[in-house]
């Protein structure tokens, strides 16, 4: 066998074996179909929805500049193929322009546009899982039905490659299959769920008694009482919710507020408040915090836009809190901008 052979079978392998994760991801979603919002705050469901989605799409354009190199390789050799209908012809535009098309639009919808993929994911999803399986079932007749033949007339077969079409087939159906129970199994029993569940309902709750009780107490006291009255205060509360997670909200006063910020962070993400949170300072007084899939932003999928304007992440608030125990000093908070997945909010330390 030449190396242009064993290639092509590793290429053959790389299809099977990424579309083992294009399904499983497609299997996570129609887990999910009902309703997208529920895959806010699971994140272990997010976490290999994210893996799988990127190892899927590095294995297609991997796939993809092979194929160029091959393109190339026939259009140098003028082959008639290109422009007859034929199994070099189907992979080429249909499995190779229009699925690369189709992918590249669910790619960067997922990678720059995350809000519309919890809005429309039952739409973009499809879009991505076609280009994935033109690709990948053009391939696998190009190789089974035109390739192959042509080798076994020459007394040649796969080394590396399945030798039929149907386990070709089959493959990644048991692998994809495989790698979503393997989630649900990380996941955790059906106890653990209900606990799960139960956990994020109690927050989902609580998340929008803080918007309430925030936009009365600024409608009743004005921002400066807010912030002088009710941050402090609110420290008082975490120190006691922290204490009882393990951590020592004492030993954070004898940090700096960027160490103390980053202590806090750490501890909220391993109890299960949000799968990140970032702190990026823009200078010695200013600094945002940015929660990402927090475990409470479902209440956003209720409440309009209206009900958000001029409305503070608790995020925000936590730490503020922090900020205004560890310097003695008043915070300018700026409103939350707001998202599917979490908030970004602008905080300042006033002298």
């Amino acid at each position: 066998m030449s190396a242009l052979e064993l290639w092509i079978e590793l290429m053959i392998l790389q299809t099977i074996i990424g579309y083992c994760f294009v399904l499983a991801n497609d299997f996570i979603g129609i887990y999910n179909i009902r309703d997208l919002n529920l895959m806010k705050g699971d994140f272990v469901i997010v976490k290999y929805h994210k893996r799988f989605g990127w190892i899927e799409v590095t294995i297609f354009y991997a796939l993809f500049a092979q194929c160029m190199y091959m393109l190339a390789q026939h259009i140098i050799a003028s082959d008639p193929l290109l422009l007859i209908p034929s199994g070099v012809w189907s992979h080429t535009w249909i499995g190779g322009l229009i699925a690369t098309i189709l992918v590249s639009f669910k790619f960067i919808v997922a990678r720059f546009k995350k809000d519309s993929i919890y809005l429309y994911g039952k739409y973009i999803g499809p879009i991505g899982f076609l280009g994935w399986s033109l690709s990948h079932w053009t391939s696998l007749y190009n190789f089974y039905f035109v390739v192959l033949p042509y080798w076994q007339s020459l007394g040649r077969s796969t080394i590396i490659a399945p030798s039929s079409f149907i386990w070709a087939a089959i493959i990644p159906f048991i692998g994809g299959a495989g790698l979503f129970l393997l989630v649900l199994f990380k996941r955790g029993s059906t106890l653990k769920e209900k606990t799960r569940f139960a956990f994020n309902q109690i927050a989902f709750l609580l998340h929008g008694v803080t918007f309430g009780y925030e936009k009365s107490a600024k409608e009743l006291l004005g921002t400066p009482t807010l912030f002088k009255y009710v941050v402090p205060r609110t420290y008082e509360f975490i120190e006691k919710m922290m204490t009882m997670s393990g951590l020592n909200m004492r030993k954070l006063e004898k940090l700096s507020l960027s160490d103390a910020l980053n202590e806090f962070i750490k501890m909220a993400e391993k109890i299960g408040m949000a799968e990140k949170v970032k702190v990026k300072w823009e200078s010695e007084k200013s600094f945002t915090i940015e929660s990402v899939n927090c475990s409470t932003a479902q209440v956003r999928s209720v409440m309009t836009k209206e009900e958000l304007t001029n409305a503070v992440c608790p995020w925000a608030i936590f730490a503020a809190s922090i900020a205004n125990k560890i310097t003695a000093k008043e915070l300018r908070m700026e409103p939350s901008e707001f998202n599917e997945i979490g908030a970004i909010t602008k905080l300042t330390l006033v002298d």
